[in-house]
């Protein structure tokens, strides 16, 4: 359940904009390769989220438009993201990291919004979709 709430979590925190400071250190491996991604959500530290997810109750076309316009970006379509482990982790890698400029370096543990934010709210609006508050 902590891997769906971290997901659930995440995505919420993606499409409503009032929610976005409590996700700012989202942490995730930019180098890590597709199967490693999968073999670290097999763990209870990592979680797969992909960027459909973000669009799920969104009229089809605006899902659609908002995909392609995040595509577009070169923006990973998938992020294996650190949640709260079982072993009372808080979820938070790079959160502490005292060096902002590393948040998005592409180098080691980066922070989502640090690294891709502005691409994935440009991609809403590109399309003219509102990020519900």
């Amino acid at each position: 359940m902590t891997n769906i709430g971290a997901g659930v979590g995440l995505a919420a925190a993606l499409t409503l904009g009032s929610g976005m400071a409590a996700y700012a250190h989202e942490c995730f491996n930019p180098n890590r390769s597709e199967k490693g991604n999968a073999g670290a959500s097999n763990s209870q530290a990592w979680f797969t989220v992909y960027f459909e997810e973000l669009t799920v109750g969104l009229e089809p076309a605006d899902a659609e438009c908002v995909t392609d316009a995040y595509a577009a970006t070169g923006a990973p379509m998938s992020f294996t993201i650190h949640v709260k482990g079982a072993h009372g982790n808080d979820g938070v890698v790079a959160g502490n990291n005292p060096n902002e400029a590393k948040a998005a370096d592409g180098k080691g543990i980066d922070e989502i919004f640090a690294a891709h934010g502005a691409d994935l709210f440009s991609a809403f609006a590109s399309c003219g979709v509102d990020i519900p508050l």
